[in-house]
């Protein structure tokens, strides 16, 4: 398993592979750490539907490996709605105390709020009652987290037009989490969708400590960094995680070609990246 990677004034950085595509982290653990990441990132609304058997099999196998899962990501199933008319906030409490439970006991410090499918907002409803009904959803972690004494956090991700018409930026996902004000609702911080929307990223600077998850992949197909193939923009991006004081996992969330050389390009352009800042 590889170290994290310190930077000459900054912090550590520790990089890993979520779910997405056909990574599989929670299946291909062992090839991922292998391949020099640190930690991998399983997708939660997997993890909740498992049976009780599979997922203590999951969860030794992990142990009894010494495999760091560092944060989870793929909140919700796409029919836990969010907003719109469907929610259901005695559905949403069950879900959050079974899946966050089985969060924790695996060792994750965060959990990655993308889940367009849930929080994308039905045509004709009110972008304004949306947003009320998204921070109530959040209070409602907030409450579950402190009701079962958990050290998890749920990060807000801003997910690009292309995928969900609701917190696109960075900047609204900052709004969102600064009208909830709970300690235990932070950021995700995603180079994808910064590079998507054409987003400035020095509004990570105004979010400080409130960044708890990051994400990363090469905008171009979306696939792993890889030595040789220059990022615009992603040096920057590291920078401002640097100058924020991130100390936490970044991992790559991201179309796999073949997972173990991308793995293997990926921690190696990205140590070099970190090691140059």
């Amino acid at each position: 398993m590889s170290e994290s990677i310190k930077t000459q004034d900054g912090p550590k950085f520790c990089f890993g592979v979520s779910d997405f595509s056909t990574s599989e982290p929670l299946v291909n653990a062992e090839k991922i750490v292998a391949c020099g990441m640190a930690f991998i990132e399983p997708g939660m609304a997997k993890i909740a539907a498992m049976t009780d058997s599979d997922f203590d099999a999951a969860a030794d196998r992990l142990k009894q490996n010494n495999i760091r899962v560092q944060s989870v990501n793929w909140f919700l199933p796409p029919d836990l709605k969010v907003t719109g008319p469907e929610i259901d906030e005695t559905k949403s409490r069950h879900f959050l105390e079974s899946a966050l439970a089985r969060a924790v006991r695996l060792g994750a410090k965060a959990v990655v709020f993308g889940s367009p499918g849930s929080r994308s907002v039905p045509a004709g409803f009110s972008l304004e009652d949306a947003t009320d009904q998204m921070v109530s959803f959040l209070r409602l972690c907030s409450d579950v987290i402190r009701e079962n004494q958990w050290n998890i956090k749920i990060a807000v991700e801003h997910v690009n037009h292309t995928e969900t018409n609701f917190i696109n930026t960075f900047s609204q996902a900052l709004a969102i989490a600064r009208a909830v004000d709970r300690p235990e609702i932070g950021l995700a911080a995603d180079f994808y969708h910064f590079a998507m929307e054409e987003e400035s990223m020095e509004v990570m600077t105004e979010a400080g400590d409130l960044i708890c998850a990051v994400q990363l992949a090469n905008p171009e197909g979306r696939c792993f960094p890889k030595p040789g193939v220059e990022i615009p923009r992603l040096r920057d991006f590291f920078q401002n995680l640097n100058d924020i004081g991130y100390a936490g996992g970044v991992s790559v969330e991201a179309t796999v070609e073949e997972l173990e050389q991308d793995c293997k390009n990926a921690v190696k352009h990205l140590s070099d990246l970190a090691n140059s800042i």
